[in-house]
């Protein structure tokens, strides 16, 4: 008898800079997009690496009406928005090393506290040169961040005794684009890693060196190379389509139907739902709300 399949329902998440608080407000935003919302991305720097200035955050978040994810960045911001990975004592060298070991271990004993905090992600979009901890900046290197990140992973599973998911999330293109900045370079191993992220947007001619691209020309690289190293599900960890350069309505269409078809490992996607270098959100027009109210049903 053949093995019945299993049907995995999509997860959506979303990101909003202003921290959603209560039931009213996420009930009012899942009205609009007429879809439940089952994750909230959350971002927080490591900063002066004190845990005391993280201790008023952390409590926020228990009162979150959804799963969370959160995004832990080896960083102090702002940073220089010229060079903001010009900041050598957040190197991957000095994560190993230990210096950071205390701030590390306090910061775990506090999400063990959160049964909200579902999905941890450290060290995103490694593949880049824009943060400390990319693999091309600050002396660093793609094995300096395996060990950082194997070094960070087991000092928090010390502490956490809920289980939480650990996703490895890298940019679905490298800068630079050579050979020893790509994406299999980084991979910790599917032992360590519960899920496999990707982060892509559509820029549309927002930006001078940007241009229009489809949800499939953004991803189905970077999909592929995940695919073949990894056997963990695959999340979509960030990604929007800003309004200008051609139809947004028409690419999220497209985006759910490439879901479908050419994307199947994908569990779940976080949308990057706020006005920021260009209007990201679902709701930036009638037509892009339209076709994201229509399309994602149809995903599930």
């Amino acid at each position: 008898m053949p093995l019945a399949k299993i049907i995995v329902k999509m997860k959506l998440g979303i990101y909003r800079l202003h921290e959603i608080t209560d039931e009213a407000a996420m009930s009012f935003i899942e009205k609009e997009y007429q879809s439940p919302i089952d994750i909230l991305s959350v971002y927080r720097a490591w900063n002066r690496c004190k845990i005391k200035d993280d201790l008023k955050w952390l409590d926020r978040l228990k009162a979150l009406p959804r799963d969370i994810m959160l995004t832990w960045e080896p960083w102090q911001i702002p940073a220089d928005s010229s060079k903001p990975f010009n900041q050598p004592d957040f190197s991957l060298q000095n994560i190993v090393s230990g210096r950071y070991d205390s701030y590390i271990s306090a910061f775990a004993e506090e999400l063990d506290k959160n049964p909200r905090i579902k999905f941890l992600r450290i060290m995103h979009e490694m593949n880049g040169d824009w943060y400390p901890w990319c693999g091309t900046v600050n002396g660093n290197t793609p094995e300096n961040f395996i060990l950082a990140w194997h070094h960070i992973r087991n000092i928090v599973i010390r502490k956490i005794s809920s289980k939480i998911k650990w996703v490895w999330s890298p940019f679905a293109r490298s800068y630079p684009d050579i050979q020893g900045n790509r994406i299999s370079c980084y991979f910790p191993g599917d032992t360590f890693i519960d899920l496999a992220g990707l982060d892509g947007y559509n820029w549309g001619d927002s930006m001078p060196w940007s241009k229009w691209e489809s949800f499939e020309e953004i991803f189905s690289d970077a999909y592929e190379t995940l695919t073949s190293i990894s056997r963990c599900p695959v999340i979509i960890s960030e990604t929007a389509s800003c309004e200008t350069g051609g139809d947004k309505g028409l690419w999220i269409a497209k985006a759910f139907n490439a879901l479908k078809l050419r994307f199947k490992r994908v569990e779940g996607i976080i949308w990057f739902d706020i006005d920021k270098e260009c209007d990201w959100t679902i709701a930036s027009s009638p037509g892009s709300l339209k076709a994201f109210q229509t399309n994602f049903k149809d995903s599930l």
